[in-house]
């Protein structure tokens, strides 16, 4: 069997749960993706401004998550695969999406909080093209056309590669209304997921120069990035604290704008330098590798996430609470554990049932 990454199989595991985190913080609180997103009540006094200052800072942190996993993607996929390698891997994605929206919705209509439709039934046999989770959409279009564009990638040289990324971040990188980003591309986009796929292939085929630390200086540089974003929304609202009228805003930067900096740093960190990864740690993230994705589909259900945040979780119970930063990382580690759980056992049923 071939060994696995023990760094790599670990970021895997960090960025799912920056991505439960980064939900906690914009789906929670910020109510991102309904008609309007909502402000946040934090407290003119000292918890309710520590609070906001490590909203935002999650916020802008977790905010690279599903850019690591187009890198990563790339980082193992840049030598080219078969087609059938290909399509074998979207279409055990697809099933498992599949299984996790019908389930989901199943549970959901038996137990009264969903009211059954035959159009809302249908959706659910076609996630992918209902846009149902369109991380995961993107992710299979990636893999499908990955043999492709891996046998492309494989035949560059370093210049000319370095060609393709500088052309790849003129057509997809906006900050605002500034770059073409918005033009050619966008954070969601294919385009850009597949640009985030030959970055990935890229810091494999040719890796940066190592150097001593290396690995600590591209962990400051991302968090670095970090601060400054939320020093830069904490200055730029401090005449909002107080206001009972105004509520702050947890800012958030498209993915293929700042966060692609930040991105490539916390990237780095795991795919450089020559630290290795604790024993029980590698353990841990390799046993959880199989599992890893239906992480994603069970707590990101359309029909499940506002239960799950707005029902159970309520993070704006918290937000002028001390407790604020440890009820964040118990509700990231939980909601992490149970998904996990539940794809484990239903791996271990479908195994069965085969045998």
């Amino acid at each position: 069997m071939k060994a696995r990454n023990a760094r790599i199989d670990t970021l895997r595991v960090v960025a799912m749960l920056m991505i439960i985190c980064g939900h906690f913080i914009y789906h929670g609180m910020r109510h991102v993706g309904l008609q309007e997103s909502t402000g946040v009540p934090f407290a003119d006094n000292a918890v309710g401004r520590m609070n906001f200052v490590m909203a935002q800072f999650l916020g802008y942190a977790c905010n690279i998550a599903t850019n690591i996993y187009f890198m990563i993607t790339g980082y193992f996929l840049v030598k080219p695969r078969t087609l059938s390698y290909a399509v074998s891997k979207s279409w055990k994605l697809w099933r498992t999406i599949v299984f996790y929206t019908l389930s989901v919705y199943a549970v959901l209509c038996a137990t009264g909080a969903l009211d059954f439709s035959v159009s809302q039934l249908i959706e659910q046999l076609m996630p992918i093209y209902s846009r149902k989770y369109w991380f995961m959409s993107n992710y299979i279009v990636v893999l499908l056309l990955s043999p492709f564009v891996s046998k492309a990638l494989d035949a560059l040289a370093k210049k000319e590669y370095q060609g393709l990324l500088l052309v790849l971040l003129l057509l997809n990188f906006a900050e605002g209304s500034w770059g073409y980003g918005g033009i050619f591309s966008g954070g969601m986009s294919v385009v850009f997921c597949l640009s985030l796929f030959a970055l990935g292939g890229y810091l494999k085929k040719f890796p940066l120069p190592a150097f001593r630390f290396d690995h600590v200086a591209y962990l400051v540089g991302y968090l670095s990035i970090c601060l400054f974003f939320t020093l830069n929304s904490y200055v730029g609202q401090l005449g909002v604290f107080g206001d009972a009228d105004t509520l702050l805003n947890i800012r958030a930067l498209a993915n293929n704008s700042v966060p692609l900096l930040s991105s490539v740093c916390f990237f780095l960190v795991f795919a450089s330098g020559r630290w290795s990864v604790p024993n029980g740690v590698s353990r841990l993230a390799v046993g959880c590798s199989p599992y890893i994705m239906a992480v994603y589909l069970i707590h990101d259900n359309v029909y499940l996430r506002p239960l799950l945040w707005d029902g159970v979780v309520r993070p704006l119970n918290y937000v002028n609470s001390c407790w604020f930063l440890p009820y964040c990382v118990a509700v990231v580690v939980a909601v992490f554990v149970l998904c996990l759980s539940v794809e484990y056992v239903r791996q271990k049923v479908v195994s069965l049932i085969k045998k």
